[in-house]
């Protein structure tokens, strides 16, 4: 059984722990992402989500506001739009590199075109709503 774990998926997830605890302990940047919060959450955890995953963007962001319900959406939200915005989106695109090798490049071209549109939707449904 420990032959077939994706060791290099539980790195790279391992990898986004690492550097979000590093990044929160580098004060150039805690108090640039101090400044920007505030007031702010939603759309910020949404972005960050885009880049380092919306887990470990929760996780991060967490530190720095008190306003937990906008963070929560926010990376929730944030789990859509890119590939790495969720370690779902990862897990299945690597599936279909496995199992479908000649179809990955149009996979991921539907499924970023198709998740960037519903982050849209969602995202503009909670500004509505918020």
């Amino acid at each position: 059984m420990l032959k077939t774990v994706d060791y290099s998926l539980l790195l790279t997830f391992c990898g986004f722990f690492i550097f979000i605890g590093n990044m929160g302990r580098v004060e150039i940047f805690r108090s640039v992402l101090s400044s920007i919060i505030n007031g702010h959450e939603l759309f910020i955890a949404v972005a960050a989500s885009q880049i380092i995953s919306n887990v470990p963007c929760a996780i991060l962001l967490s530190g720095f506001t008190n306003k937990l319900n906008a963070l929560i959406i926010g990376t929730n939200i944030g789990g859509l739009g890119t590939l790495i915005a969720s370690m779902a989106s990862l897990i299945s695109y690597k599936q279909i590199c496995r199992s479908h090798p000649h179809i990955k490049g149009r996979y991921f071209a539907y499924f970023t075109a198709a998740n960037i549109a519903f982050l849209a939707v969602m995202a503009l449904t909670v500004k509505i709503a918020y």
